[in-house]
């Protein structure tokens, strides 16, 4: 009986949510600065990489002040480093593109802050899953540069953890956004070493 109780409550609480739901879909573009190292370490003396992110948002604002926000992205980050040898100095840029969906529990601190109706703060965290579509490497020695596929060597899922801010402008017909975020790879990024993804991301975006 206690079993049915809570079941009831559960899906009568879960309709209520739904039916007082707000939900916003927007667009957003990012700059990205990632890199590689162990679980950890937030680079490992590599150069900073920078990359891109397009996609697509819906935010849905179950209570006045908490929301479930998830993407779906296209990403570029990726890894650059430097080695010096006999023959020169060899330049490595590797480039992972990624479908990428994360999944974010918003709080937004507007009285808290003390602003007006026409400004929104928040702060998320949550997970994200990504699934590889491209990996490649440009390899540069002594003036010739060849480019080469490693998706071979690289595993095709990444997944790991999301932390950031958004200040947004609210507007009559929508809200400009812009959001800073770092990304944590708990995975594994290719087969025989334990590097995991790394990546800083300045955003802006508009939600209808």
């Amino acid at each position: 009986m206690k079993t049915k109780g809570l079941i009831f409550t559960a899906l009568f609480t879960l309709l209520f949510l739904v039916s007082n739901a707000q939900v916003k879909f927007g667009i957003k573009e990012a700059v990205n600065f990632s890199t590689q190292s162990e679980l950890g370490l937030l680079w490992d003396n590599n150069d900073i990489k920078t990359g891109f992110t397009l996609g697509a948002v819906i935010d849905y604002r179950f209570h006045q002040t908490l929301s479930l926000q998830t993407e779906l992205n296209y990403k570029r980050e990726g890894l650059a480093y430097e080695n010096e040898e006999l023959t020169g100095k060899t330049k490595v840029n590797q480039d992972y593109d990624y479908y990428n969906i994360p999944v974010l529990l918003k709080g937004r601190f507007n009285e808290e802050l003390g602003l007006s109706d026409k400004w929104m703060v928040s702060f998320f965290g949550g997970p994200y899953y990504s699934y590889l579509r491209k990996a490649e490497s440009e390899v540069e020695t002594s003036g010739i540069t060849t480019v080469s596929n490693i998706e071979e060597n690289t595993n095709e899922s990444d997944w790991g953890m999301v932390l950031g801010g958004e200040v947004a402008r609210v507007f009559e017909k929508g809200e400009l956004f812009f959001d800073v975020r770092y990304e944590m790879g708990l995975s594994d990024v290719t087969k025989n070493e334990d590097i995991k993804n790394k990546v800083i991301g300045l955003g802006i975006g508009f939600r209808f």
